[in-house]
């Protein structure tokens, strides 16, 4: 008997300890079960809209804030805007494929008839699910409609839809696009007439009805778990905006937010439960902010679990800026779930004190990088083009140009090589007008030159090695330290456009390439011992290019393993042959694949090689052909609207003068300075490789050309009559 008690003991114990992990999680499920989001809709507004309303600024204050960035497939859209934010990957969307409506016997039977299947029962469906397919299936990131909708349903949550923005002739619930599933479908909800009323001093005569709004969420509040409110007022008004006087339309914008602020006071009254995450979000911003370029909306979280603070993700790495892709995977999270269709990540939030003051400061500094942006790099890119073309006319007729202009123009192309090293650098010397930022380019730029040239007198080879030295150290020194001089600067990537948010752009990896290969290469021509050094130092600016943490740029380590290794096979004295481009090849690929492997189980903040891999790995090698196809319909696009186009053709052409005239000036270049010759050869294989290797491969192989026709027209102005003398008599070939 006693045996079998303890027999009988035993089998307890034990089975105690194996269902001990199934109860814990059955707790952490119901734990997750209690959790709601609860998201706010209020298209069209801007940061200082949402300071304006005292709840959302006690929201503002009490929570966590960021700018998120409003990119979509294709061009900008407020529908598109919409379904990214519920899918979690840029999406394709219109007006066209938004229409929601309640089931019933009618709008079953046409949901039947145009996809084959009948609809759940309850709720609201899209009728118009099979085009919105159909659009992303052709579209470029080639998204999953109803991705976050569909991972909620398949793990039994439930989803909600309130509201509309119609007008009087147009049905309009882009809302519903967030929480519909993958049949377009959404559990509860409503976004018919009952959602508006009659008001004939608004835009098109109505306006929301925010007392059945709230009195239907309060009624679905206990049923849904996932709550999507569309206050709508905004985007009547936007769409109204041309019928109105200045005056008015502040006016109606004014009411508006105030009816929207004792609205999610009613909200925020009603919900008290700590695990209740409330969202304001703001999908796209009014048009007279869009024209201006502020295209960054601001976002809101709060629940009693966040303290104040502002939001950040791995998609941007940046302290109060997040994408629009965050937010499906974040309410995913939320609930602690995941799914590997979207692109996005989960947002974080980080402590801050004072930070709707910092946002403020932050979005003011984005913006006006942003907007000074174009206009400077366009002005220097015509300035090396002109610098270009003077010196080439100053070489080809150099009998019938005055001696003394000799000295100026070589000054000016020395500018074009130290621009870049000011462009970076001028954050440090804070935020100012357009006009400005001129005058300290084009001072600061001035100075170093004078100065290095006072060093440098006789030394063009020193000359070039101090300059492009410069602009590699620069670059090193802020990758390293976290790149917060590329983020702000006007050459680095813009957080508006959304193409990058952190590493090295593909303008300085273009930089960043080109002067390594000048600045090495011009080392060993002037010290041929130090040729044995230089591999190691390419190993370590490969390094800081294609580090996950640093520099993360996987087409620009690309192009600068491929330069970097022909350089070192060539300074070797090696030729090129199959097997040889065989064996970088395989270097290339051994590097990167390192990376991808520090990235994806080294790190924890993956960058966007790892969200590569993962992507191949879940869909094959087929998503291989996707991103090849995307890089080169990017850089078609890129080489139609781009300056920097113009920039590449001219280094080109200016190479291909100098060929013919004079008469064998570049040969005889290349063999007084035949290291040199092999940085420039190496150039000339960075930008191929930049080219097809970047989404914006013309603007890398560009920026790194600068280097190799500025040197080569800089070495031949500076150095007739003393190195290449016995070698090039430059008049003769004139005459």
């Amino acid at each position: 008997m006693k045996i079998a008690r303890l027999i009988l003991l035993k089998l307890l114990i034990i089975a105690t300890i194996v269902t001990l992990p199934l109860s814990v999680n059955a707790i952490e499920n119901q734990q997750e079960e209690d959790k709601k989001v609860v998201m706010v809709v209020i298209n069209h507004a801007n940061l200082k809209d949402l300071k304006s309303m005292e709840e959302i600024h006690r929201l503002m204050e009490e929570g966590s804030i960021g700018l998120m960035n409003i990119r979509a497939a294709g061009r900008y859209s407020q529908y598109k805007s919409y379904a990214t934010i519920g899918w979690g990957t840029r999406a394709e969307a219109s007006s066209d494929h938004q229409e929601f409506v309640k089931i019933n016997e009618e709008s079953a039977a046409i949901y039947q008839r145009r996809t084959g299947r009948s609809p759940a029962l309850g709720g609201i469906i899209n009728l118009s699910i099979n085009q919105l397919k159909d659009q992303n299936a052709k579209g470029e990131y080639k998204a999953f409609p109803g991705t976050l909708g569909e991972v909620l349903k398949v793990n039994g949550l439930k989803t909600v839809v309130l509201g509309n923005s119609d007008t009087d002739e147009n049905k309009i619930s882009s809302v519903a696009l967030i929480p519909m599933d993958k049949t377009g479908h959404i559990d509860y909800g409503d976004v018919g007439e009952d959602m508006i009323m009659k008001n004939p001093q608004r835009p098109y005569g109505i306006q929301t009805n925010y007392n059945v709004l709230f009195n239907r969420f309060t009624s679905l509040y206990s049923s849904g778990d996932f709550i999507v409110i569309e206050t709508g007022d905004l985007s009547r008004l936007e769409s109204y905006r041309n019928y109105l006087h200045n005056g008015t339309y502040q006016r109606h914008r004014e009411n508006i937010l105030q009816e929207i602020n004792t609205f999610t006071e009613q909200l925020t009254g009603y919900i008290k439960d700590d695990n209740t995450l409330l969202m304001v979000v703001v999908p796209y911003p009014s048009n007279d902010v869009f024209e201006t370029g502020e295209r960054i909306t601001p976002v809101v979280f709060y629940s009693k679990e966040i303290n104040e603070g502002l939001l950040t993700s791995d998609t941007t790495r940046r302290e109060g800026i997040i994408a629009n892709i965050d937010i499906a995977p974040t309410i995913l999270k939320y609930f602690g779930l995941t799914t590997e269709e979207m692109t996005g990540r989960e947002i974080q939030t980080l402590p801050w004190e004072s930070n709707i003051t910092y946002l403020q400061q932050l979005k003011n500094k984005v913006l006006k990088t942003s907007q000074q942006r174009y206009r400077v790099l366009y002005t220097f890119a015509v300035f090396e083009m002109l610098a270009s073309v003077l010196t080439l006319l100053l070489i080809v007729y150099k009998k019938r140009v005055p001696e003394g202009w000799k000295k100026p123009i070589a000054s000016v192309l020395l500018a074009t090589i130290v621009a870049p090293f000011m462009i970076l650098i001028l954050p440090l010397l804070g935020s100012y007008n357009i006009f400005i930022t001129y005058i300290l380019l084009v001072l600061g730029t001035c100075i170093i030159v004078f100065l290095l040239e006072r060093v440098f007198k006789k030394d063009p080879v020193g000359m070039l090695i101090a300059t492009t030295g410069l602009v590699v150290l620069g670059l090193v020194v802020d990758i390293v330290t976290g790149q917060n001089l590329i983020k702000n600067s006007i050459l680095g990537y813009d957080p508006i456009i959304g193409a990058r948010y952190y590493g090295i752009g593909n303008e300085f990896a273009g930089v960043f390439v080109g002067a390594s290969l000048v600045f090495t290469t011009a080392i060993v021509e002037k010290n041929n011992k130090l040729r044995g050094l230089i591999p190691f130092f390419y190993l370590f600016l490969i390094m800081v290019m294609g580090f996950p943490k640093w520099g993360a740029n996987v087409g620009g380590t690309i192009t600068a393993m491929v330069a970097f290794l022909f350089t070192t096979f060539r300074l070797m004295g090696l030729r090129m042959n199959l097997k040889k481009w065989a064996m970088i090849g395989l270097m290339v690929f051994m590097g990167v694949a390192a990376f991808a492997v520090v990235d994806l189980f080294i790190l924890e903040s993956k960058s966007h090689l790892a969200g590569a891999i993962q992507q191949i790995i879940r869909g094959g090698p087929w998503v291989i052909l996707q991103i090849i196809t995307r890089k080169i319909a990017m850089n078609i696009r890129v080489m139609g609207v781009t300056i920097w186009s113009r920039v590449l053709l001219m280094a080109i052409l200016v190479l291909g003068v100098l060929l013919y005239k004079p008469i064998g000036v570049l040969k005889k270049i290349a063999n007084a300075y035949p290291q040199l010759a092999i940085g420039w050869t190496g150039i000339l294989v960075a930008c191929g490789v930049g080219f097809a290797f970047n989404d914006s491969g013309v603007v890398t192989a560009a920026l790194a050309a600068i280097f190799l026709s500025t040197s080569i027209l800089y070495l031949v102005l500076k150095d007739f009559g003393q190195r290449v003398s016995n070698t090039l008599d430059l008049d003769d070939e004139v005459k």
